[in-house]
């Protein structure tokens, strides 16, 4: 079973057998469920509760305070909107975020900064976690695995928001190489590339 699946292969079930080191672990505030409860899907207010916002295989995925990266969300979008809520970020700064549509519809999306473009991914969030993520190809598609992990081996591990930069953006003239790599605060490499491709 991949390191994903033991994750997420339950609802709100933690795993002790994922290596460890691999997690990091800051306890979500009740003010931040309290205010976001209605917004989100229950599935993601139990991760909250029984993991925290927590960094992922090292960061190739973390889930972070909404109200960190709401201002990022908007900007991308040129709007706010009320039930779309950002939730995670991959290592390399992508913004994942959720939209509850109606009553009983939702959907996660990801916004690829690296190419200006918004993707939906799944049409729940429950199974963004126990089957998108925990899918090898996807996460190589998505999260860019595998040069992730070369860019862990070569500059170390991920600080809080954190990531890895392309410099150049791949969108003009970058490679998937970590020699193209920095690390970098994930809000300001999101509002730099927002008004480097605008």
């Amino acid at each position: 079973m991949s390191f994903f699946k033991k994750l997420f292969h339950k609802n709100t079930e933690k795993n002790n057998e994922t290596g460890g080191t691999k997690r990091t672990t800051v306890p979500v505030p009740e003010d931040i469920i309290e205010e976001y409860k209605h917004k989100v899907s229950p599935y993601l207010i139990d991760l909250w509760k029984s993991n925290g916002f927590e960094k992922y295989d090292d960061g190739l995925i973390t889930l972070v305070n909404p109200k960190d990266f709401e201002t990022s969300l908007w900007t991308w979008l040129g709007k706010e909107v009320e039930n779309y809520v950002p939730f995670a970020i991959s290592g390399f700064g992508e913004l994942f975020y959720y939209r509850k549509l109606t009553e009983t519809d939702e959907d996660v999306c990801m916004i690829d900064i690296q190419y200006r473009k918004i993707e939906t991914l799944v049409w729940s969030l429950e199974s963004f976690f126990t089957d998108f993520i925990t899918n090898d190809e996807n996460r190589e598609e998505w999260l860019r695995e595998s040069l992730f992990k070369k860019a862990i081996a070569e500059f170390g591990g991920l600080g809080k928001h954190e990531v890895f930069t392309f410099a150049p953006v791949l969108a003009m003239g970058g490679a998937m190489e970590t020699k193209y790599l920095k690390k970098g605060n994930a809000q300001v490499y999101q509002d730099i590339v927002f008004q480097m491709t605008q």
